[in-house]
């Protein structure tokens, strides 16, 4: 195994580091210039290297070269080009940054509001990125703190909920999620398909695909993403059917409104929610709803806050957790914590 030769493609301070090791490696003591010197390829031609007699005279005199004026161009080129792929469709977030730390090195660039401006002009395609990154780089000096802080912007946007997300929603204080089962429909009310708070883990029956209007979002460009106090409507995804809440028809116990659901749109039933934020939430950073915050659900015509709780009501001989809806006082019953599926 010979020793790296320096030829133009590399920062000569990590070949230098390269050579070290290789000599630490194999016993080999460097006591002058004179084996950096000779690893230098003759094609690079340094002025005087006759008197050159320290590493540190070496690594200036290649560094006051043409070719490394030349690498660092090239390197920057290389930076600018860069381009971020979610890992969702292949990409690999952690190489993604190494490439960039190392070629941020190359170049040479140390100033932390230019390396700030470098990213923002990679993920120039990327709305969610850029309003996050806006808003929360403001304080940070350091590339590691710049590194901690696009990881945490990437795990957001992989967590947020978009149009056509399939979710899953536990009621916190139960721990059991939002569920309605094929042709099991209510024996009063509007005997629609019965909605209810039944497992514990998600399954098919608490499967929803969320989506919302045109027109929910409209103030932000990145559309496609779920916002608080945007207007949603919850698919079941088995039956196909809406999540609704009824204007005339009282739930199975303590004559609360019924929730239910239905096939489309129907005279005195509305399909439309509110995303809200519960108090709870620790999502304070993130305008856009992500997988595992605390929300409200609030429905858009009746303004009726959706419930849960432990009483349970009687149907085809089984019982199930009563869910409905409200305009009382919120508390911790209307607590809802959302999952992203898929």
């Amino acid at each position: 195994m010979c020793p790296p030769k320096y030829d133009g493609t590399m920062h000569p301070e990590e070949w230098i580091q390269q050579v070290e090791t290789f000599c630490l490696c194999n016993n080999i003591e460097i006591s002058t210039a004179i084996l950096y010197k000779k690893l230098i390829h003759p094609a690079i031609k340094i002025p005087s290297i006759v008197n050159i007699i320290t590493k540190d005279e070496i690594l200036s005199a290649l560094k006051a070269h043409a070719s490394f004026t030349i690498f660092k161009e090239s390197c920057k080129r290389k930076l600018l080009a860069l381009k971020q792929i979610p890992e969702k469709d292949g990409g690999d977030t952690v190489a993604f940054l190494s490439k960039f730390q190392s070629l941020c090195y190359n170049t040479e660039i140390n100033d932390i509001e230019e390396i700030k401006n470098i990213i923002y002009k990679i993920m120039i395609s990327n709305e969610f990125f850029k309003s996050e990154f806006s808003k929360r780089s403001k304080k940070i000096s350091s590339m590691e703190e710049l590194l901690t802080l696009f990881g945490e912007i990437i795990e957001d946007e992989a967590n947020l909920i978009k149009s056509g997300s399939c979710i899953a929603l536990k009621h916190a204080a139960t721990g059991k999620y939002l569920s309605s089962v094929s042709n099991l429909n209510y024996k009063t009310g509007s005997y629609s398909q019965a909605v209810f708070a039944g497992e514990t883990f998600p399954g098919p029956n608490t499967l929803w695909i969320i989506t919302f209007s045109s027109q929910s979002s409209k103030k932000y460009p990145y559309t496609n993403f779920a916002f608080y106090d945007d207007k949603i409507y919850l698919n079941h995804k088995m039956t196909s059917r809406t999540l609704i809440c009824s204007g005339h028809y009282i739930s199975p116990l303590y004559s609360h409104t019924e929730v239910g659901c239905n096939i489309g749109r129907h005279i005195g039933y509305s399909t439309a929610w509110k995303l809200k934020r519960h108090a709870s939430s620790t999502n304070n950073n993130c305008t856009c709803v992500k997988s595992q915050d605390r929300i409200i659900l609030q429905n858009d015509d009746f303004n009726k806050v959706l419930r849960s709780h432990e009483l349970e009501f009687d149907l085809n001989n089984e019982k199930f957790q009563e869910v409905f809806g409200h305009d009382k006082r919120v508390g911790g019953n209307d607590e809802w914590i959302i999952e992203l599926i898929s």
